[in-house]
């Protein structure tokens, strides 16, 4: 399988994806963390785009804070298995919540393309980190659904239920059955990213999905 994209950075969006990621080399963060992996769902999720941080809304059930936003804005699973050692390797997560599904039809992937690249992304941190528990993220909704579209986003899906199936410290998480997240009027105008009021119900959702984690902080 061909690379389809430039690695380190995207001429079409000019995102310079090696910048962020030594942003994020020079930051002093906490190792055994909850780590939250993938593309601009998470970068999103940030000050820097006028919404809380992600590290103030996914803390320990003590109040402690617990997660560490990895996500860089215009990847796809291809960039993530590129950048796994630099990003994810050194964090020694004992949490990995991965969303490998977002902007590959952007740059020609295919859902078995997509899926082959994510699923080596999860299997690198397995191998690194045998207790680890990982959360795969099915593909998120977003305002306007076309046809194409929701037809990758359930191959996709279907690919994740049937590796976590198989791999008992994986666990699905589907947005896309999180009803509140169905709403139309959460996103910022491009109908993909959330406004604030989106990102509270992200942030919900998250506390629900990763509540037995949370716990242990």
């Amino acid at each position: 399988m061909p690379v389809k994209v430039g690695l380190q950075f995207i001429e079409k969006w000019g995102s310079d994806l090696e910048r962020q990621v030594r942003q994020y080399e020079a930051q002093q963060d906490k190792k055994g963390q909850i780590v939250f992996y993938g593309p601009s769902n998470f970068t999103r999720w940030s000050p820097r785009f006028g919404m809380r941080p992600l590290e103030d809304d996914i803390v320990g059930a003590s109040g402690s804070k617990c997660a560490i936003n990895r996500g860089f804005g215009s990847s796809c699973s291809e960039h993530h298995l590129y950048y796994y050692s630099r990003m994810v390797r050194p964090l020694e997560p004992k949490v990995l919540v991965y969303s490998g599904s977002g902007n590959a039809t952007a740059f020609g992937y295919t859902v078995e393309e997509t899926w082959e690249l994510a699923q080596r992304v999860v299997t690198y941190a397995m191998t690194d980190f045998p207790d680890i528990r990982i959360y795969l993220l099915a593909p998120n909704p977003r305002r306007d659904e076309t046809e194409q579209g929701i037809a990758f986003k359930d191959a996709y899906r279907e690919k994740v239920i049937a590796f976590c199936a198989e791999h008992p410290n994986c666990t699905v998480v589907d947005p896309r059955a999180y009803e509140p997240l169905l709403r139309k009027d959460i996103y910022v105008d491009d109908g993909v990213h959330y406004t604030q009021q989106g990102y509270d119900i992200y942030r919900d959702f998250f506390r629900e999905v990763l509540r037995d984690e949370l716990a242990q902080f």
